[in-house]
């Protein structure tokens, strides 16, 4: 038989086997059933959770439908009690009724098999001039701390549910047995609120509420409740950074997780047959976008290259792909490479510029024990590695003569010996090459193989440079902005229009890629919600429309010094009132130093009126 004792000591076994104490609200005896198999350690009948059931939110249970006592005693006598063994069964009582002995009801409490009691509905979720009417006429949380000293007195485990530190001292003092910080309805679902304290603001109050409650006694259990506790990760925060010991849910234990399955299961009966047709067009899709995800923009030059990668995917072919730095050529690469048959093979990359003449050989082709010093044991080049598959040779314009001529060979013979060997190796292997040289110039100077440049560029992929598709800018930040929060754990939602703007008037030499690197920048600056003009780097924070005005024509200055003396006044003050007498913010809006305009203020005899 579960006494009040017996009860206090399971809870602090649970808490000394390292695990949290979880308490379910709820209105009926499947949901019972089904939280006790799933290990809570006591359960809350609530009015609310009847109205979860009954598809209303828990809001309800704060309306006055029929005698709420009653009826929580109805469901929970003739449900719960009868299905559950072993787990504290807690009522929830509204602590206002007028119709109640309370002395008398709590001994029925006990006679029906009920553990305990606690405050709910509580006047605790009313606010505004509702709650002060009740208050005023006797009905407010005053009732609750009685009902809980009554309730303790008589040997009945009690849970309070308190909402800021004063009521947790007004518990802790009449001997509540834990102390539960309320964080409001809980946010989240179809019914549920749709505002509620932010996380690490119930933190905070739960670590007030327990501080204040503790001073007074200290063996409570401490608890948390609602708000923006939906799902065991939120709960996990509030355990780490907070003194609370467990969690009690009601929707989110109840309600969320039925409207979730719910709808998922109903829409897989509905949809089994169409979901199976589509599964086999969608891996379809998803096998030729492969290797798309990566290449963002909706511009004509953009939408060009996607079907030149597309026509010469499948294509047994070699590819040069030429472009500025840091636009993408690897990505196109590795887009061909997922949309072709060879998807299932190796991808194998070589940076041709990021190693010595002596080493590259050896990189492409392998070595043999023994071929040079340091050759301790054979080594497979990446032309085996990438065998039914593709080998990406970025910067081929960093090659030497002798390499390209070794390539050459293996280009038309599809085979090639190990450095120091000679066992012929056959290779099958489709070669993509990137430059953001001029091969055609370097063929010229002779630098460059004319007969490899034929057998390498079958076709040429050109991929421009971001100032010729700034259209595609806004999408590209989006793009970032995920990849950004994502990568450190952030939630910047966009970029103002200041911002933007500023990002299309820049040039970007350093192109995707240097607008890639700003975006992180950003975002890791960043203080608010959205990414400001502030945020940015000083070199771009300069192509504002005004300034670009300013870098396009003469400087506001020389253009007023043509025309008069009065026009170069007024335009110096308009500047000034504009930047609120900031002289340096106002000398670079003018084009000239701080020194000249403060030489043209005493000129001129302005100051602040």
């Amino acid at each position: 038989m579960l006494t009040y004792h017996k009860i206090k000591e399971n809870l602090r076994e649970t808490l000394q086997k390292k695990k949290n104490i979880v308490g379910a609200a709820v209105g009926s005896g499947l949901s019972a059933r089904l939280a006790v198999s799933g290990g809570a350690d006591l359960l809350l009948a609530l009015n609310s959770g009847r109205f979860r059931n009954a598809g209303r939110s828990s809001m309800a249970g704060l309306m006055p439908f029929k005698n709420c006592n009653q009826w929580v005693l109805e469901f929970g006598s003739q449900e719960i009690i009868p299905v559950v063994q072993n787990i504290p069964i807690i009522f929830g009582a509204c602590a206002s009724d007028p119709t109640i002995d309370w002395d008398y009801f709590l001994d029925l409490l006990l006679q029906k098999g009920f553990h305990g009691i606690n405050n709910f509905p509580s006047v605790g979720l009313i606010d505004g001039v509702l709650r002060e009417a009740l208050e005023e006429q006797g009905m407010g949380f005053a009732n609750e701390v009685e009902l809980i000293s009554r309730a303790h007195r008589k040997g009945l485990f009690t849970v309070a549910f308190v909402f800021d530190p004063e009521q947790g001292e007004a518990m802790a003092r009449v001997g509540a047995d834990v102390i539960c910080a309320h964080f409001g309805f809980t946010v989240g679902g179809s019914l549920g609120a749709k505002k509620s304290v932010s996380i690490e603001n119930a933190a905070a109050l739960a670590n007030n509420i327990f501080s204040r409650a503790a001073a007074i006694r200290k063996d409570c259990f401490w608890l948390v409740y609602g708000g923006p506790v939906i799902y065991p990760e939120q709960a996990d925060y509030i355990f780490k950074h907070t003194g609370a010991q467990g969690y009690i849910g009601g929707s989110s234990i109840e309600r969320i997780p039925a409207e979730e399955g719910i709808r998922e299961i109903t829409d897989q009966f509905k949809n089994i047959v169409r979901l199976q047709q589509e599964n086999v067009r969608l891996k379809e899709e998803l096998e030729r976008k492969m290797g798309f995800d990566e290449i963002v923009g909706q511009s004509r030059v953009m939408q060009e290259l996607y079907n030149i990668v597309r026509k010469v995917a499948d294509e047994k072919i070699n590819i040069l792909v030429y472009g500025e730095s840091g636009t993408g050529k690897e990505l196109v690469t590795r887009a061909i490479h997922y949309n072709s048959k060879r998807r299932d093979g190796p991808f194998i990359k070589v940076n041709c510029a990021a190693l010595p003449e002596n080493l590259l050989e050896s990189e492409l082709f392998g070595h043999e024990k023994g071929a040079f010093t340091g050759a301790l044991q054979q080594r497979l080049g990446r032309f085996e590695l990438a065998h039914k598959g593709t080998l990406f040779l970025d910067e081929i314009g960093e090659m030497s003569l002798l390499t390209q001529a070794k390539l050459l060979r293996v280009i038309q013979q599809q085979e090639f010996e190990r450095v120091g060997g000679s066992k012929t190796i056959r290779v099958d292997a489709r070669i993509i090459c990137a430059t953001n040289k001029d091969l055609w110039q370097m063929v010229k100077k002779g630098e460059f193989r004319e007969d490899l440049y034929y057998r390498l560029n079958v076709v040429s992929i050109y991929t421009p440079p971001l100032r010729q598709h700034k259209e595609d800018i806004p999408l590209l930040v989006n793009h970032f902005l995920a990849k950004t929060n994502d990568k450190f754990n952030r939630q910047i939602a966009r970029i103002t229009p200041e911002a933007l703007e500023c990002l299309l008037n820049y040039e970007w030499p350093g192109n995707v890629r240097e607008l890639q690197n700003v975006i992180e920048r950003a975002v890791i600056l960043c203080e608010g919600k959205m990414i400001t003009l502030a945020d940015l780097p000083q070199h771009l924070r300069q192509h504002t429309v005004e300034e670009k005005k300013l870098r396009e024509n003469v400087s506001l200055i020389q253009y007023a010094s043509t025309i008069s003396a009065d026009m170069e006044k007024k335009a110096i003050l308009e500047a000034l009132e504009k930047f609120h007498w900031h002289r340096t913010n106002t000398a670079n809006y003018l084009g000239i130093s701080r020194r000249t305009l403060l030489n043209k203020i005493n000129k001129y005899g302005l100051g602040r009126h």
